[in-house]
């Protein structure tokens, strides 16, 4: 995917795993993939060290994901889009609509 120069972390995140979800490829992300992300590695400071700054590194908390992917039996994909909604408005609920 490197090849594809416009494509950003995210997109290449979002394109492989929409891939997967179609069938069209045997895909699945291994982690959420934090390093060099915005709104995810935010979100999961905030989930996991209490603020969106606290010292835990993306390898780190990628770590504890997959954990709790495991743990909850959901995919890196719910998780990374869910901590990247979450982390904007953590006080107050809002649907995501697409």
């Amino acid at each position: 995917m490197d090849a594809v120069v416009s494509f950003g972390r995210m997109a290449k995140f979002d394109y492989l795993t929409m891939l997967g979800k179609l069938g069209l490829a045997g895909i699945e992300p291994g982690s959420a993939y934090l390093e060099g992300a915005t709104g995810p590695l935010r979100g999961a400071r905030l989930l996991l060290g209490g603020s969106v700054t606290a010292a835990l590194s993306a390898p780190t908390l990628d770590g504890w994901l997959v954990q709790l992917g495991t743990d909850l039996n959901v995919g890196m994909q719910v998780l990374e889009d869910s901590l990247c909604n979450w982390q904007k408005t953590p006080g107050k609920f809002v649907p995501f609509r697409g």
